[in-house]
């Protein structure tokens, strides 16, 4: 298990502190330390299993080639995901690809519902709903819900991964939250009378 908080941070600058000796396995440890955020962001920006895997590459070639310029403005975390964010968007923009409808394997599904749901098939309904309603988002709200309420990151982090204020990832947090309830809340159909 990934240590937390301040022993976290002193991992990666012990860490960090090796790869800038050029430790190469010390940068290793590092990726591998944060790799599965820099999954979850490249996946959510590109949506494809391959350009998922390229755009890690790149991160690791920048991250190497970058490591001598890294100030700790933000955490390393930060400044990786903030790698695999730019390096996804810069294959979506060579590509002009548009994300299809899965999601990688690993980790609990956003799609996950209650195991007591009364019936199955009302279940596969709600996931599927939300799963298309999450889809719909712009790539940058969906990986703001993501960073916020699945990974439990504060505005601060998202902001340095994203590349904007607080109070951005707060607003897009908003709209994105309300474009979700509204997409699931059930359209309010003639009522009956009798």
């Amino acid at each position: 298990m990934e240590p937390s908080g301040s022993a976290a941070r002193d991992d990666d600058s012990r860490l960090l502190a090796a790869a800038l000796r050029g430790e190469q396995r010390a940068f290793v440890d590092l990726l591998r330390r944060h790799d599965r955020m820099l999954r979850l962001v490249a996946w959510q920006v590109l949506g494809d299993r391959d350009l998922m895997d390229d755009a890690l590459q790149e991160v690791a070639l920048k991250a190497w080639r970058g490591l001598p310029g890294f100030r700790g403005e933000a955490a390393l975390g930060t400044w990786l995901s903030r790698l695999a964010y730019n390096a996804g968007i810069d294959m979506l923009r060579r590509r002009r690809r548009e994300l299809p409808l899965e999601e990688p394997v690993g980790r609990d599904s956003l799609w996950a519902g209650p195991a007591d749901h009364a019936d199955p098939a009302d279940l596969v309904g709600d996931r599927e709903a939300l799963r298309a309603a999450f889809i719909a988002l712009p790539v940058d709200q969906r990986l703001t819900v993501l960073l916020v309420d699945r990974e439990g990151c504060d505005y601060e982090t998202v902001a340095g991964i994203l590349g904007v204020r607080p109070g951005t990832v707060a607003s897009r947090l908003s709209r994105a939250r309300s474009a979700l309830r509204a997409a699931l809340t059930p359209a309010a159909g003639p009522t009956a009378t009798r």
